[in-house]
């Protein structure tokens, strides 16, 4: 785990072409950063004219709702992204078709509540306005049939906002598992038929739009996890109006029958949270190469993560500050050119905010600027990230706070610009510096500086003392008696008046300090400190949960490590196994701690992975789940063979929830771990299907069937029992689609 991890510490800069600009060595790494613009003629002695406000370079300027705040999962709350071309992190020459996967369940009573309904026209026209600002070029929706109404809806409302913007923006369905549940519980998991209903649906009322994705001259269908059933491609194909093209997921998807091409997806290593898997993208482009005939769709993201999902099982990708969303575009580059282009990618996702994949609100970079001011030089320092995730900087000026004039674009690598030969009036001006990110990064503005020509601000210092568990006091000290006034801003929206301040902490976490401080004339000195709150005490503390507590889904674990030496990672395990890791000191996350009694062990590690502190705790979770029931339904499939039977897990249920996972062991030695499991037997005679199924607590049960099938095709159940203990339990890794509720 750890050589990822101490790679990402020691550097996280991944190189990009990103045309002739500007190329600055970062890390033993040549970063391309913006270029820089002129600045705007202005006479001499007067303020620029404003051109725009505080407003619109700091607000949200996303499709996301304002009242959204940042989850423990990494998606961050509404602000101002960066609305550079994403086609700028392809590969030089690039003419790849940009995609984006779009969600449109939320508003529903069984999903999270992000601020925004997904069924209102507005929203989705300021979706749609979003993606294209960022050179989204469509978006593929996820879609889960005509009887779920509000996704079909919402569904609708996409393709209206497409054709508004015909030529320009366009529209794909993307049939999920969940859109065929029905079908598999009535038909033993045949869901050959529904399908073909749901394509001849989707033909007529999506496919028939001007502007559906089409590719070749035919309109483009997407499947998520529909393997899970059974169907019969030919008879799919040969039904289905439209002559539409199939594309498929995974790399098998590249080697199947009926296909017309492939996309590629997250996968997760359960073992390392810091790692991006590009090894499973290199295999999915490796196979493509040698499938040129089939539609490629390479995949971006920013990373993964379930834990507040509530069919989560831990599963997690970490951001990395943006390292992750920038290797994924890089690594397209090992296999595609300007001369060997590859067709489309699929940004994964739009808007999952349940498993923390959504671009929407925009990616952190975790950096944040310093300014100061020296004579008429204003100056800013870059911390927390890594500047490759810039793009570049913008200076801007105001004398009301509100109408800002921009002064210049400074390219990345150069942190300093000179006010003096714009020869200002004799008042005070306020200055921003704006980091424009990478595509799709949250920009980052800095503090405000207050500059008045001729003046040289306070010489000052923050100086923070820690006085309790999470309790600190700062103070801004000065030799001297200029510093009129001061303001301290603790970070997480406590702001002070005056040279001393305490304040204590709700929670543990890393939290940005600014102080300001006012010479009698109003010009300021800036100062940033980034503090990671936590006890002052030695090793580790467990804020939540409580030791031989009682746990109800969602549990948020809250922990902080100050071991006497610097703390590189925090990791959970549950019973042993890793099921959290993320960078820093502190803790602060939800966390799938499924039913029964468990041993929950928290560490910290310093930069060599060497553990330097842990604890323990005990708790009980999920008392009062139900455990779900097995079901197995098998059925001859004599069209197929004689000894081939087709069994099937779908009418298992749990009563107070839902189920997270189904697999189904033939005595051949045969393990299925989709709903439906289709066998052909080496012979006629007795077999056993024992099925075992998960509900999202991890309550389990599992059935066993005794059957024979002879040379006739004809198949006779013997007995049917319960099975007391789980023969195998859920295999962590690849996201295995899951049947919503």
């Amino acid at each position: 785990m750890l050589s990822a991890v101490a790679f990402v510490m020691k550097c996280g800069s991944v190189c990009l072409q990103r045309g002739t600009l500007l190329l600055i060595a970062l890390c033993g790494c040549l970063v391309a950063c913006g270029g820089e613009s002129t600045p705007p003629s202005t006479p001499v002695g007067s303020l620029p004219m404003a051109t725009t406000t505080l407003q619109a370079e700091a607000g949200n300027n996303t499709s996301t709702a304002d009242s959204f705040v940042s989850q423990t999962s990494g998606n961050v709350s509404a602000g101002n992204v960066s609305k550079m071309p994403l086609r700028s992190l392809l590969y030089s020459g690039s003419n790849t078709r940009i995609y984006t996967t779009w969600l449109g369940w939320f508003g529903k009573k069984d999903h999270m509540n992000v601020g925004y309904n997904s069924a209102d026209a507005g929203q989705v026209h300021r979706q749609v306005e979003d993606m294209m600002s960022r050179g989204i070029q469509g978006a593929i929706a996820a879609w889960y049939g005509p009887t779920s109404t509000v996704i079909d809806n919402a569904t609708m409302l996409l393709k209206n906002e497409a054709e508004a913007h015909s030529g320009q923006f366009e529209f794909a369905i993307m049939e999920d598992v969940g859109a065929l549940s029905s079908a598999a519980v009535s038909n033993g998991c045949d869901v050959t038929d529904q399908l073909i209903s749901d394509l001849s649906y989707v033909a007529t009322q999506y496919e028939s739009s001007s502007a559906y994705m089409h590719m070749n001259g035919r309109p483009v269908v997407f499947f998520f996890g529909v393997d899970s059933y059974f169907i019969d491609w030919s008879r799919v194909v040969s039904s289905i109006p439209g002559n539409p093209m199939l594309i498929f997921q995974g790399t098998s998807g590249l080697n199947r029958a009926f296909s017309d091409g492939a996309f590629s997806w997250i996968n997760v290593n359960p073992s390392n949270p810091f790692d991006v898997n590009l090894a499973a993208q290199d295999a999915f482009y490796t196979a493509a190469e040698k499938k040129p005939a089939r539609i490629t769709f390479g995949s971006v993201y920013k990373g993964f993560n379930d834990t507040l999902a509530t069919w989560g099982t831990n599963r997690v990708t970490n951001q990395m500050c943006g390292q992750a969303w920038q290797q994924t575009f890089s690594e397209i580059g090992k296999f595609y050119s300007s001369s060997e282009q590859l067709p489309a990618i699929q940004i994964a996702t739009w808007n999952d905010y349940e498993e923390g994949t959504a671009i929407e609100p925009g990616i952190d970079n975790c950096i944040y600027l310093a300014p100061s001011q020296s004579g008429t030089k204003i100056s800013w320092s870059v911390n927390g990230g890594d500047e490759s995730t810039i793009d570049h900087y913008t200076v801007f000026i105001t004398s009301d706070g509100t109408n800002l004039a921009k002064l210049a674009d400074v390219p990345c690598g150069t942190h300093t610009f000179d006010v003096g030969p714009l020869q200002l009036s004799d008042q005070t001006y306020l200055v921003y510096v704006k980091a424009t990110g990478a595509p799709s990064f949250q920009n980052k503005m800095s503090p405000v500086i207050a500059y008045h020509p001729g003046d040289q601000p306070p010489d000052v210092a923050l100086n923070i003392s820690q006085t309790g568990p999470l309790a600190y006091t700062a103070s801004v000290g000065s030799s001297s008696s200029s510093v009129a006034r001061s303001v301290i801003d603790f970070g997480d929206g406590t702001i002070a008046n005056g040279l001393s301040a305490s304040h204590t902490y709700k929670t543990v976490g890393t939290y940005v300090v600014t102080a300001s401080a006012y010479d009698a004339t109003g010009a300021s000195t800036v100062m940033v400190q980034q503090l990671s709150v936590k006890p002052s005490s030695g090793g580790i503390t467990v804020f939540a949960p409580g030791n031989n507590s009682t746990l109800n889904w969602p549990t948020t674990l809250v922990a902080s490590a100050n071991p006497g030496t610097p703390v590189a990672i925090m990791r959970v395990l549950i019973d042993g196994q890793q099921a959290y890791a993320g960078e820093g000191a502190t803790l602060n996350t939800g966390l799938k701690i499924f039913t029964g009694k468990h041993e929950i062990s928290i560490q910290s590690l310093d930069g060599a992975g060497n553990q330097t502190a842990s604890t323990s705790l005990h708790v009980i979770a999920e008392p009062n789940d139900i455990p779900p029931v097995a079901d197995i339904t098998l059925q001859p499939m004599p069209d197929i063979s004689p000894t081939t039977v087709l069994g099937c897990t779908a009418k298992s249920s749990d009563r107070d929830g839902f189920l997270i996972s189904k697999r189904l062991r033939y005595s051949d030695g045969s393990l299925f771990s989709t709903t439906a499991a289709l066998e052909t037997f080496p012979a006629s005679g007795k077999y056993t299907a024992t099925a075992t199924v998960t509900d999202q607590f991890g309550a389990t049960d599992s059935t066993a069937i005794t059957f024979t099938v002879g040379a006739d095709g004809k198949l006779h159940i013997l007995r049917s029992e319960k099975i007391p203990t789980p023969l195998f339990l859920e295999p962590p890794g690849y996201l295995q689609p899951i049947d919503f509720p």
